[in-house]
């Protein structure tokens, strides 16, 4: 392979990349129109879960989504706590291992924050803030295989923000994150084969770990089709 060769696939990449980045900057702003965002910001009844009928994901109140599957959540202190929302736990599903970013390092919203690895194959996730990381979990790395929920115990990270107030306009919120998770719903019971998809329609619950049940040796890039990475 010649040096013209080399630069034109990392051209590509590199052109791949700023596409992927774009989109997230476009799709929260497009999303909140199409959706009449005003007076979707509303709080709703604070504590439960929820969770409707028909949708297949939890989104808990008081949380901020990124279209990454990332989640923010402020204490009302200089500190944010992040994590991985329900949609991402499912479909990835139990993995060997959980790769987080040091104390003091770095984030940039919408950039690789975290790591999840089956085997030989990994996944990274986009961070929904910037800042600093302050803490980690490392409970979660140990028990990366075995995570039951991802809001509580399974959060990954402490983060200082840097441009939270900004960071907040990129991200979703109440009734604006559940039509947006119920749209990737919809979009996953099309790509799911007749016979799950007919289960899950009647109300059944999807496994855990549904792109390694789609696809055992392609589950990653099933992965990256939804978590923008």
């Amino acid at each position: 392979m010649d040096a013209m060769e080399v630069t034109s696939i990392y051209s590509a990449k590199a052109l791949e990349y700023v596409v992927a980045v774009g989109y997230l900057l476009l799709f929260v702003p497009y999303w909140r129109f199409v959706n009449g965002s005003q007076g979707l910001r509303q709080p709703l009844r604070a504590g439960a879960p929820a969770r409707r009928p028909e949708s297949w994901f939890a989104l808990p109140d008081g949380l901020f989504f990124h279209p990454g599957h990332g989640w923010a959540k402020t204490n009302g202190g200089e500190f944010v706590t992040v994590g991985y929302d329900d949609f991402a736990h499912k479909l990835i599903g139990p993995v060997d291992a959980l790769d987080l970013p040091p104390v003091g390092a770095s984030l940039a919203q919408g950039e690789p924050a975290w790591k999840f690895a089956i085997g030989n194959k990994s996944v990274d996730m986009l961070s929904p803030v910037g800042g600093t990381v302050v803490a980690r979990n490392d409970a979660a790395i140990a028990a990366s295989g075995r995570i039951e929920d991802p809001y509580n115990d399974g959060w990954l990270l402490k983060v200082k923000p840097t441009r939270w107030v900004s960071d907040t306009k990129q991200l979703l919120e109440g009734e604006l994150a559940r039509r947006w998770v119920e749209s990737v719903a919809d979009r996953l019971r099309m790509q799911v084969g007749p016979e799950v998809g007919q289960v899950l329609q009647d109300g059944g619950v999807p496994v855990h770990g549904i792109a390694q049940e789609l696809d055992p040796e392609h589950w990653d890039e099933i992965a990256r089709g939804y978590l923008r990475s």
